[in-house]
């Protein structure tokens, strides 16, 4: 069973449809994209970005905080069957900060022991080749 999951979001192409029991709506706590040398080609999976996001100033905080109460969340839930956070993290277009920011959240949870899927709405990850193609329609 998935313990949290986490959505990265942006904001410039609405919110999430679905609730979420934390979320980081991070525009106005982030440098601007433009500030990271070739950003635009790039997203948050990408490992220079990912190092330029997760070094600026209180990003490390915010996630351990965010992991921490995520933790929380799931060890207090008196119904063991609704045991699962659900984490939306959003940035202006959902491309670098949040992308970056979800993701390593996720390696703190999972680095806790704790079951963790992450879905990023505004990017498309390129197939490795590791997954079958799915059947054609009937």
């Amino acid at each position: 069973m998935i313990g949290v999951t986490i959505d990265s979001f942006g904001h410039d192409h609405g919110t999430l449809k679905e609730p979420s029991d934390i979320t980081l709506d991070i525009r106005r706590h982030v440098l601007a994209t433009h500030q990271i040398p070739d950003a635009e080609q790039r997203t948050g999976l990408d490992p220079d970005i990912a190092n330029a996001v997760l070094s600026a100033a209180g990003v490390a905080r915010l996630v351990d905080n965010t992991a921490l109460l995520a933790i929380g969340l799931l060890e207090d839930v008196a119904d063991a069957r609704a045991r699962m956070v659900k984490i939306a993290v959003g940035d202006a277009r959902g491309v670098h900060w949040a992308v970056s920011i979800a993701e390593e959240i996720a390696r703190v949870l999972r680095h806790n022991h704790v079951e963790t899927e992450v879905f990023h709405r505004e990017i498309q990850i390129p197939d490795t080749g590791n997954c079958p193609p799915p059947p054609p329609f009937p």
